[in-house]
């Protein structure tokens, strides 16, 4: 209740939130993900493929440009972090949307979601410190 200029209470209304249904937008990656084949084998299994050839292509060769207006070249040990990086990304994205549409909320679903995001961040991090930082290529 607030008070109007008179004094008396006046009611607020309460917003309610309808049941949440993330799509791949608005997904909050702690929860049970959306339900569907889109979900399951579109950004369960096509989309973490990519994401992890992408960082076994920059482990395997330790060479990777990043193209922008000014390209970035990572090598050797910068290259297999980013790598590492990209792989933990997929890793995480195929646990969270594979089997978390299977098996809701698995403890080994979170686990690799966990440890996927814990190499997703030691990756970058070792990247960003020893490059951005350190200027070592």
């Amino acid at each position: 209740m607030i008070p109007t200029r008179l004094g008396t209470p006046k009611a607020v209304p309460i917003w309610s939130r309808l049941p949440h249904n993330p799509t791949p937008y608005d997904d909050d990656w702690e929860d049970q993900p959306g339900q569907g084949p889109f979900y399951q084998w579109g950004l369960g299994v096509v989309v973490p493929l990519a994401l992890i050839g992408y960082g076994i292509y920059a482990i395997v060769t330790q060479h990777i440009t990043l193209s922008s207006r000014s390209p970035m070249t990572l090598q050797g040990q910068n290259a297999t972090a980013f790598g590492i990086a990209w792989v933990s990304a997929g890793v995480f994205v195929h646990c969270h949307y594979f089997w978390g549409n299977i098996f809701n909320q698995a403890w080994f679903a979170v686990l690799g979601k966990i440890l996927s995001a814990c190499g997703f961040i030691g990756g970058l991090a070792f990247v960003l410190v020893r490059n951005g930082v350190l200027g070592i290529r």
